[in-house]
């Protein structure tokens, strides 16, 4: 592993020091000037217990990680005597949406931007990438892991976070980088929708963070505000306008996430590690992780246990699946729940959840849109893992997944980020994981053999509940000479060392 790999070369390095200055003790200096780029160029590898940060019990008291709309106020008030004092540059606040789409709230669209302080307002979709001309990007891409191609989509490679970065001027070593939700999902008609739906503008902020420390950031440099601008922005004082920042490409300085010599790679889960778990029902010897995990389910717990009502219902030319075994889960060509008005959805080859989960549905660490979707206070999240959901015992590694990774963020960032506990995630979730299937009664959904080594459709690594019935059933192909299920993780590994 490249941890080792970078341990054995400086203890090469020396050992030659060594020799040299018995032999050739006019050379001590170019060695020693070696050895000395090599300790400053080397990359630490970290854990997940590494990477835990945990808040204050009044969230006012944070200056990172989940922090207050009126800490915002203050920053943006007056950035250069309130900046917390281990940050050196700019206020970076990024937007999910515009904070006056709901009237009796916020009446300006944007925080109000100050660049003679070195604060910048922008939406997220102020970055357009070549194939999202219209915005959208939410830190992910089809990536190659060995197994899947082209197909199921993971956190954004190293091109798309450095080309980010630059399009919104950010330097992770001296900035800080604050997250925060505009007005909400689904507004429709300027009404707010109940969390379930509203609230998955915390998934967008919360994952934007998930991304940036898995690629090397401090959590120091990075925060969300706890509630949408809507709600709190005027109550705060935060100062609103109806202008944001223009883009200035040069600004970061051509920063880039190579400079972060940091490796916190751990925190994604390639299918390998999950299905380790789920066979060793959370008891798995990986590295980077305690040595026993607990997989949280993230959706709805309707969805988990295979109560939701999902598609029984005729919807187009829909065919339904047999008694009550229905629809639920959409496969990665598909967005969100089931829906009788979303379309032609298309859904994954089984329904059920993955062994040793337990469910622990996102909104239930949410208040609703009265209180723009802000987190409960710590103790009561606290009691929510501890004890009513009972995830975590001392010792224990989180594992957030969902169907796509985004419902798990929001349980992700509070396990990790508030409550400091040991967390990593399984991006490629349930739209992955139920593709590797052998025994659906129609055999051109099944892709791999009986035997094969990631199989799971199998009582020992899944929670199976029904085979969805195939007219609707789409599932990424495999790649059955596959070696690896990590090799977009290797590749970014690559990006950086």
């Amino acid at each position: 592993m490249i941890h080792k790999w970078t341990r054995t070369l400086t203890a090469f390095l020396l050992l030659s020091f060594s020799v040299s200055c018995v032999d050739k003790k006019e050379d001590n200096n170019t060695l020693l000037a070696a050895l000395l780029f090599l300790a400053a160029n080397q990359i630490k590898v970290n854990t997940a217990s590494d990477l835990v940060n945990e808040s204050a019990a009044n969230y006012n008291d944070n200056y990172w990680g989940l922090i207050t709309p009126q800490t915002l106020a203050r920053f943006v008030n007056n950035w250069p005597a309130n900046k917390p004092s281990h940050i050196t540059g700019n206020l970076i606040i990024l937007q999910t949406d515009a904070a006056d789409r709901v009237a009796g709230g916020a009446t300006s669209p944007y925080v109000a931007e100050n660049p003679n302080q070195g604060v910048y307002v922008y939406l997220l979709d102020d970055y357009k990438p070549a194939d999202l001309p219209s915005g959208g990007f939410r830190f992910n891409q089809t990536r190659d892991t060995g197994l899947f191609s082209n197909s199921v989509r993971y956190q954004a490679n190293g091109a798309f976070v450095d080309d980010w970065l630059k399009t919104f001027g950010i330097n992770l070593s001296k900035d800080l980088v604050v997250f925060t939700v505009g007005t909400g999902n689904g507004i429709t008609a300027g009404a707010y929708p109940a969390k379930a739906v509203g609230a998955g503008a915390v998934q967008d902020v919360t994952r934007g963070v998930y991304w940036l420390r898995y690629w090397g950031a401090d959590i120091k440099n990075l925060a969300i505000v706890n509630g949408n601008l809507n709600k709190k922005a005027i109550g705060a004082g935060i100062p609103l306008s109806a202008s944001r920042s223009g883009i200035n490409l040069e600004r970061n300085g051509g920063f880039s996430v190579k400079h972060l010599r940091v490796d916190n790679t751990v925190l994604t889960l390639g299918l390998e590690d999950v299905h380790e778990i789920a066979k060793t029902g959370g008891n798995a010897n990986l590295w980077g992780l305690t040595t026993k995990q607990q997989i949280i389910d993230a959706r709805p717990a309707a969805q988990y246990d295979g109560t939701a009502q999902g598609l029984n219902v005729p919807r187009n030319a829909l065919v339904v699946n047999p008694a009550s075994a229905a629809y639920i889960t959409t496969s990665y060509q598909s967005s969100g729940a089931p829906s009788a008005s979303a379309g032609n959805q298309t859904f994954v080859p089984f329904e059920g959840n993955i062994k040793s989960s337990k469910t622990f549905p996102w909104s239930d660490l949410l208040k609703d849109n009265a209180d723009g979707y802000e987190y409960l206070d710590k103790a009561a999240l606290k009691t929510l893992f501890d004890t009513t959901r009972a995830v975590y015992t001392p010792g224990t590694t989180i594992v957030s997944q969902c169907r796509t990774n985004f419902e798990a963020q929001v349980n992700g960032f509070a396990s990790l980020n508030i409550l400091g506990y040991p967390t990593v995630y399984y991006d490629g979730s349930l739209v992955e994981w139920t593709a590797l299937v052998a025994g659906h009664g129609t055999s051109s959904i099944n892709q791999v053999p009986a035997d094969f080594k990631w199989r799971t459709d199998t009582a020992s690594i899944s929670n199976f509940l029904w085979y969805n019935e195939p007219t609707h059933v789409v599932r990424p192909t495999v790649n059955l000479t596959a070696t690896t299920t990590k090799k977009f993780i290797q590749e970014d590994k690559a990006y950086k060392y």
